[in-house]
């Protein structure tokens, strides 16, 4: 995605807490998915990136999201401590929620000065590389640092997930959450 697929996506100001545990906060993250992986960008041989992604068929939910939440990857590697908004799991005080069936935009902004593998359980991502209705499907999306990411998401399965950094030693350190789907008869308390 360019810079003007990335219009759509509303800089939104840091809120997230700040302190020991938030040693970076990035002042112009940016796309970054046509670029390689962290030590590929003078290999040899071709490597594929996020933008050359396209899913073979056509994403089934078609609709818009009806509401954007933005979170922040946060830590400090001195202190070996990681989290989302700068909260740390052990600190959370509520899950993120979801309404059975909405339609979400989720934005990734990485803070930290290494690349995450952010995972949510139950559902897939679809990574908005510009491919439209032919976005890829992902479960786990990798944000570079200082990126700023965008993936839809339909919450199709109802229940307590995990969402976290799948370098488990992130996650042990704090960079995981809970998303609860209120299942269809339920509202979100």
């Amino acid at each position: 995605m360019d810079a003007a697929g990335m219009a759509d996506m509303p800089m939104a100001q840091h809120n997230h807490k700040r302190g020991p545990g938030v040693a970076n906060i990035v002042a112009n993250p940016s796309s970054r998915l046509a670029e390689p992986g962290t030590g590929l960008d003078n290999v040899a041989h071709r490597v594929l990136t996020y933008a050359d992604l396209k899913n073979v068929g056509e994403n089934t939910d078609h609709r818009k999201p009806n509401r954007t939440l933005e979170l922040h990857l946060t830590g400090n590697m001195e202190r070996y401590m990681w989290s989302f908004d700068g909260v740390k799991f052990s600190e959370v005080k509520s899950p993120i929620q979801f309404q059975y069936g909405e339609r979400i935009r989720l934005i990734l902004v990485n803070d930290t000065m290494m690349s995450h593998p952010i995972h949510l359980h139950g559902m897939f991502f679809e990574l908005d590389n510009g491919n439209g209705l032919r976005n890829p499907r992902k479960h786990t999306v990798v944000v570079k640092p200082a990126e700023r990411l965008a993936v839809n998401l339909t919450a199709d399965a109802p229940g307590r997930w995990a969402f976290h950094c799948h370098m488990i030693y992130h996650m042990k350190g704090g960079m995981m959450r809970e998303v609860r789907v209120s299942g269809p008869d339920e509202a979100i308390t």
